[in-house]
């Protein structure tokens, strides 16, 4: 009977050094990860022949949201291979909250969309403006809307050109 309890007891001792052994691994690799470097690295990118982005803003932030889309028209303008994407760029304001979360309905209007490009709006400010990358990024995600939707991205094919 003995022989067998010591059995049960390694193998339980076993069992919690390599569940302290997993634990540790994680702890390790978790620390070596850097969630802002991710974050820092954002892409979007559309397939098809267009594409549409509505972005959600809150009514108090229409400013801050259209001088970031200013400080964007001037990092295209400024980017080295990024004026083909920029031609078929415009951003629209919708006249009305057609959302019902009580929002300024923004639409990225992406026609003809270059492929493989990538659109992040904080990507491409940190191309031309990387020393004050984190004060227009918390301005531009600062003003999207509280609500659940804060940006809808909708690829397009071509079906019809009138």
């Amino acid at each position: 009977m003995r022989v067998h309890g010591d059995k049960r007891s390694m193998r339980s001792i076993l069992m919690g050094i390599a569940f302290a052994a997993t634990l540790a691994a994680g702890v390790l690799l978790g620390s070596l990860y850097d969630p802002n470097n991710a974050e820092a690295q954002p892409s979007v990118s559309f397939d098809g022949n267009g594409a549409l982005m509505f972005h959600f803003v809150k009514p108090g932030s229409t400013a801050d949201y259209e001088g970031i889309m200013q400080k964007l028209n001037d990092a295209l303008e400024a980017s080295d291979g990024r004026a083909e994407q920029a031609r078929g760029w415009k951003v629209f304001r919708a006249s009305a909250d057609f959302t019902g979360q009580n929002s300024v309905p923004y639409v990225w209007v992406v026609d003809p969309v270059v492929a493989g490009a990538n659109y992040a709006a904080s990507a491409i400010l940190n191309e031309v403006f990387a020393s004050d990358i984190e004060n227009l990024f918390n301005t531009y995600n600062g003003s999207f809307t509280d609500g659940q939707t804060k940006q809808l991205q909708v690829n397009m094919q071509l079906v019809a050109d009138f």
